[in-house]
């Protein structure tokens, strides 16, 4: 077998009549240091250059399609038929296909503004054309209820508690878990703040308020609990370094309340024997408020609507 190795070429794509250079790592053969055929990193290339394509020309991006069509909570058959497009059309699109230039429209102006969205539904009922199934108008009004709603009031109660009391609360049931059950693995600093995302989202979609005031930031690997992630910054494993005074007071407080230890123990009931990679399948999945937040700081309603729907789970 020839012996290839990899460094960066610079290339140039005809796109559509235009040229697009692009450099990006290729595979060479160690004695002829000719160009051989890599099909992953050519396409890697072909991917780069498409993508120049559509920022130069404006058009919207396969993702983005994805995601908007998970977030209004369609399958592609029904997205097509809200579209009046053949389902084999919205496939192309989300695997890379350039839309066309009235079909990119239409999909900028869909994403931009859900009056347009509304339009369409309100046009099919009031023309009665019952073009559009049932259930996908049951879907789009479903999505427009949990947009419309004010899940997070600003008149909600304060949060009783901070993020690293009940991250506390959980480190110490873990601890207890341990001692009795040497199966039990130490809680990870990952797997607490996906329990602690959890315990947020079905808070505030039950009492419309904010389990507690720190922000959940949208990091590469996931939702982070801003305050957890700074408490422990370092700490893979957050049982073993040792829990102090505070971790157990902490514990025995909220342990008192039957609302939030009830709500935690549900949470652990439910989302426990997952893995922190595990949990994290359901938190990126497309559509989720992670996928749909670029960087910074998660909007909370946003969370609390994913929960209401009843989507993350």
């Amino acid at each position: 077998m020839a012996k290839t190795y990899v460094k960066d070429y610079t290339n140039t794509f005809l796109i559509h009549g235009h040229d697009y250079s692009v450099t990006a790592p290729a595979r060479f053969d160690s004695e002829t240091h000719e160009l051989v055929e890599d099909s992953e990193l050519d396409d890697r290339a072909v991917e780069i250059a498409n993508a120049m394509y559509r920022q130069e020309m404006s058009l919207v991006s396969p993702m983005d399609i994805k995601k908007y069509r998970a977030k209004i909570g369609l399958s592609q058959r029904e997205f097509a038929k809200l579209l009046g497009w053949s389902p084999n059309t919205v496939a192309m699109y989300e695997t890379g296909a350039f839309p066309s230039e009235a079909n990119n429209q239409l999909l900028k102006a869909l994403m931009s503004d859900d009056h347009l969205l509304h339009n369409l539904i309100k046009q099919d009922q009031e023309k009665h054309q019952n073009r559009l199934p049932k259930t996908v108008i049951k879907k789009i009004n479903d999505y427009f209820d949990a947009e419309s709603d004010d899940v997070i009031v600003e008149h909600a109660p304060q949060p009783k508690y901070s993020a690293l009391q009940l991250a506390n609360w959980y480190r110490v049931t873990n601890f207890f878990d341990a001692k009795n059950d040497e199966n039990i693995e130490d809680l990870t600093q990952m797997k607490v703040v996906k329990l602690l995302y959890f315990a947020f989202g079905r808070y505030a979609a039950t009492t419309h308020g904010k389990l507690f005031s720190s922000p959940i930031i949208a990091m590469p690997y996931g939702p982070v609990v801003e305050e957890i992630h700074t408490a422990f910054n370092g700490h893979r494993d957050i049982i073993s370094i040792g829990l102090d005074k505070q971790a157990f007071d902490d514990y025995n407080l909220i342990q008192k309340d039957n609302e939030i230890s009830g709500l935690l123990n549900d949470i652990l009931k439910d989302y426990g024997d997952k893995t922190a990679a595990g949990l994290s399948k359901i938190t990126h999945q497309p559509g989720s408020p992670w996928s749909l937040t670029v960087s910074g700081v998660i909007n909370p309603s946003l969370i609390a609507e994913t929960f209401v729907r009843g989507t993350e789970k």
